[in-house]
């Protein structure tokens, strides 16, 4: 709910010294207006996404729930394509920076996010799939990658908005 976002982040603000940064859930319809409402109430950034669920696994031999709590929410990279999404409806409705967030394991993952519009992009799960040199080795895929399309970050940020009107 825009109207409520608003409320909540206007009334933070008011009591916070330090930039506040916004996690929005991908379960909103309107991903882009609830940004747009956090941005008007003093938002210094957006953070997209956060978990997808809750989902649950069951262990098949234990005839059980897998996670303690039965359920959890799902992360990793089946949930990059909403990342992508929603990164993409909210750089229309706001001019804050976004951290893009959600599946991102690769250079090329981290390359998309940017151009939906992501100013930063967050790594979470893809340190349990690749260990904890995915930072640096996400950063060489990039690089690798800017150097092969002769190009800069402030090149292809939101280049997938150009020329799109949908």
């Amino acid at each position: 709910n825009p109207q409520s976002s608003h409320d909540v982040v206007a009334a933070v603000k008011k009591v916070i010294n330090v930039p506040l940064i916004v996690k929005l859930t991908p379960q909103a319809l309107n991903i882009g207006d609830i940004a747009k409402a956090c941005e008007d109430a003093g938002a210094d950034a957006i953070c997209a996404i956060n978990t997808l669920g809750p989902g649950m696994v069951i262990d098949i031999e234990a005839k059980m729930p897998v996670l303690s709590f039965k359920k959890g929410g799902l992360s990793g990279p089946m949930i990059k394509p909403v990342a992508i999404r929603c990164v993409f409806d909210i750089y229309k409705a706001v001019d804050i920076p976004i951290i893009g967030l959600g599946g991102i394991t690769t250079g090329e993952d981290a390359i998309e996010m940017i151009m939906a519009g992501a100013s930063l992009v967050g790594i979470g799960s893809a340190v349990r799939y690749r260990g904890i040199d995915v930072f640096q080795t996400v950063s060489d895929e990039m690089e690798a990658w800017f150097l092969d399309h002769h190009c800069s970050l402030d090149d292809i940020k939101g280049a997938a908005h150009e020329g799109n009107q949908s």
